[in-house]
């Protein structure tokens, strides 16, 4: 026998549907581009459509309700922290700064000796 495959099946918000026939109901645009951009078949938008007209376009009895987050609150600023992040960055600033003198001066020694090799095949 063959296996019963569960079809996953897409819940909408009151909110969401009552958008949706917000957006339907304008005449510059038709309902199958709104139905194309919300990723929703024409029919049920029809459909939400004539159930807000006869009053009883309602949420999915099944949907989960989502509890909002919560709010996050702004944590003071630490002073030593402050501090402790700003000499970490300017550590950073001397290692970089540090290399790039390393790198100017191998170039800089190179160009002299390059110099002295010149010197010495034009006598």
């Amino acid at each position: 026998m063959g296996q019963t495959i569960k079809r996953h099946y897409d819940r909408y918000t009151l909110e969401f549907k009552k958008q949706a026939v917000r957006l339907a109901d304008d005449l510059s645009v038709t309902a199958t581009e709104i139905a194309d951009s919300l990723g929703i078949h024409v029919v049920m938008l029809y459909r939400w459509r004539m159930e807000l007209k006869n009053g009883t376009l309602r949420e999915n009895k099944h949907m989960k309700k989502t509890n909002a987050p919560p709010k996050k609150v702004k944590k003071r600023a630490d002073p030593t922290k402050a501090k402790d992040d700003e000499l970490l960055a300017a550590k950073r600033k001397i290692k970089a700064l540090e290399r790039s003198l390393s790198s100017t001066q191998e170039e800089l020694d190179i160009l002299k000796k390059a110099r002295r090799f010149f010197e010495k095949t034009k006598r």
